[in-house]
């Protein structure tokens, strides 16, 4: 592990935002409609409650252990056995949401860009280029991470805004349609992707502020809360809740739905949507890999872990092929069983270790 690393409290923010940005536009706000239909901007309201509190909790259990990650700590707080095993569980999650975006990152080039080009393809293409970022270490990582969340924020604000004239707030109406019930449940996929904020701690050994972590990582959620309402109100707004609710990549589709008749230059934004996104996929899913492989590392008591990368890449690679038939698959599994997991994995047992520590240090 290459200790030596260093990054700011507002590198790792806009990491962050960075990394859960990218697959949340994606099927966000589709699944959220699906819930809540016109209400689905209040699911987002719960969803940030929720992920603002994982984000401060796990930023507070890494600064109980400022030099270790959480692969390391657990077992401190734990024991050997029982922390190895949690320290288990989190490295799996890691490469569980690497081979969930290669393979979203593969079904989106393949069916809506290039749908004579085998999907394998793009994922190789992409899994070799964030093995070659995660050789070059997390500062590497973090400053193309500053680059490329300037031009991911400017292209999302140049789709909202080209599409705001069109945005019609009586599809927003009647509030509460739904129900309370259908607001809460359309709360979960959305507090799943917000909770991955979580990643924190296995980025605090390596901040050089650390006294900024918690607010640094709380202002992430917020920030990417204020996105996905944009993104929720534009879908919404400017498709209609049923066309949103029925629509795969209501963002991609609000990209395509820009119509300047006195500049044609700026109709069909789908290839800027493109761009920024296709950038973004490869920040989470280097974000991730490198966490896992890390933590892979860490777990093994390998004092470095670059020999693991290229194994590792093969393998999740084999498992996004293999986990999922098709496009509509991988939605389901999306709404039915990822977000519940992602949930189960940053809330439930980071708030049993975090518990646990309490009682440790009380002890």
């Amino acid at each position: 592990m290459r200790n030596q690393e260093q990054i700011s409290s507002t590198q790792a923010m806009k990491y962050v935002i960075s990394t859960v940005l990218a697959t949340a536009i994606l099927f966000v706000p589709g699944i959220t409609a699906q819930k809540a239909a016109q209400d689905a901007w209040l699911s987002l309201i719960i969803a940030m409650i929720f992920g603002v509190f994982v984000a401060y909790m796990s930023s507070g259990l890494g600064l109980k252990f400022p030099n270790e990650t959480i692969i390391q700590f657990s077992v401190t707080i734990l024991g050997k056995p029982l922390g190895k095993f949690i320290g288990f569980i989190y490295v799996f999650y890691f490469f569980y949401v690497a081979y969930f975006v290669q393979r979203q990152f593969g079904e989106l080039m393949n069916s809506v860009y290039m749908v004579r080009t085998p999907m394998l393809v793009f994922i190789i293409i992409v899994t070799l280029l964030s093995c070659y970022v995660i050789y070059k270490g997390l500062e590497v990582l973090v400053r193309v991470n500053d680059i490329i969340i300037i031009w991911m924020l400017i292209g999302l604000a140049a789709i909202f805004i080209l599409t705001a004239k069109d945005i019609q707030f009586v599809r927003f109406l009647p509030v509460f349609d739904s129900g309370l019930g259908a607001v809460i449940r359309g709360s979960f996929s959305p507090a799943s992707w917000l909770g991955e904020s979580a990643i924190i701690m296995m980025l605090i050994p390596f901040i050089s502020d650390k006294g900024k972590v918690k607010k640094a990582n709380v202002l992430a959620v917020i920030f990417l809360f204020l996105i996905m309402e944009l993104i929720i109100l534009g879908a919404i707004g400017v498709l209609g809740v049923n066309f949103t609710q029925r629509n795969l990549f209501p963002m991609f589709s609000l990209a395509r739905n820009v119509d300047i008749s006195y500049a044609p230059i700026l109709e069909r934004q789908e290839a800027v949507f493109m761009v920024i996104w296709v950038a973004g996929m490869l920040m989470k899913l280097s974000t991730f890999f490198y966490a896992g492989v890390l933590g892979l590392s860490q777990w093994l008591n390998i004092c470095d872990y670059r020999p693991v990368v290229l194994p590792m890449g093969v393998i999740i690679t084999s498992l996004s092929i293999l986990s999922w038939d098709n496009l509509i698959d991988l939605q389901r599994f999306s709404d039915e069983i990822f977000s519940p997991s992602i949930i189960f994995v940053n809330f439930f047992i980071t708030s049993l270790l975090y518990i646990a520590s309490i009682v440790r240090m009380r002890a």
